[in-house]
């Protein structure tokens, strides 16, 4: 079995979406080296960020006060066999039509799971990553929930912009949005286990994950 990680690193330099906060790592204690003689000696670190930055996972909360919240996700959805779709090519700012995908319908009844690979995890770092990523269209969003799907995974840094429809249509549904997954390319097969864990922030709409496929 091959382990593949899908997460972004989080460190002061990670790209943040246009008006997020910074990521803030404090060292509020450290140790010396070597050791002072009879002195403990340990790193103690504060992290500041916000939930929706670097590879994380959106709750139904977020968009809907009576949805649920991060730390009430079941396990279900955030383990088990997914599909992978290669739709590296497309251009900057288009809409993603899943509908037209032959036999699509029929795998997801194998799997309720979907992670999209756009290609758009080449332009981490750079401005247009966040401005001019693919976003899927009301129509498919629409489709998937038909689908029975659970989770929606990609590798840009949201499934849609303002009005925000496929946001919309997943989290009234209860299917949680996986966003600025990486390294998609490695997974080299269409269907694969899936493991992505939200931190139990109780009462929130998102958390950071670690994302892994295992094949």
């Amino acid at each position: 079995m091959t382990l593949i990680d899908l997460s972004y690193p989080l460190s002061s330099n990670t790209p943040l979406f246009p008006g997020t906060a910074p990521i803030e790592l404090e060292a509020i204690e450290r140790t010396e080296d070597p050791p002072a003689m009879g002195r403990r000696s340990l790193n103690v670190t504060r992290l500041s960020m916000g939930v929706h930055t670097g590879t994380h996972m959106d709750a139904p909360f977020h968009f809907f006060p009576s949805g649920l919240t991060i730390d009430r996700i079941p396990l279900e959805q955030c383990l088990g066999p997914a599909l992978l779709v290669d739709l590296r090519g497309l251009a900057a700012s288009s809409e993603i039509d899943l509908t037209a995908i032959p036999d699509l319908k029929n795998k997801l009844s194998q799997t309720r799971k979907l992670i999209l690979n756009t290609g758009w995890a080449q332009y981490w770092g750079d401005a247009t990553y966040f401005t001019d990523h693919p976003r899927i269209s009301a129509e498919s969003a629409a489709f998937l929930v038909d689908c029975g799907i659970h989770l929606i995974g990609v590798d840009t840094p949201s499934v849609d912009r303002l009005p925000f429809p496929a946001h919309l249509a997943f989290l009234s549904n209860g299917v949680v949005i996986l966003e600025n997954l990486t390294n998609l390319d490695a997974i080299g097969t269409d269907e694969f286990q899936l493991t992505v864990l939200p931190l139990k922030l109780t009462g929130r709409d998102a958390s950071p994950v670690r994302a892994i496929a295992s094949v």
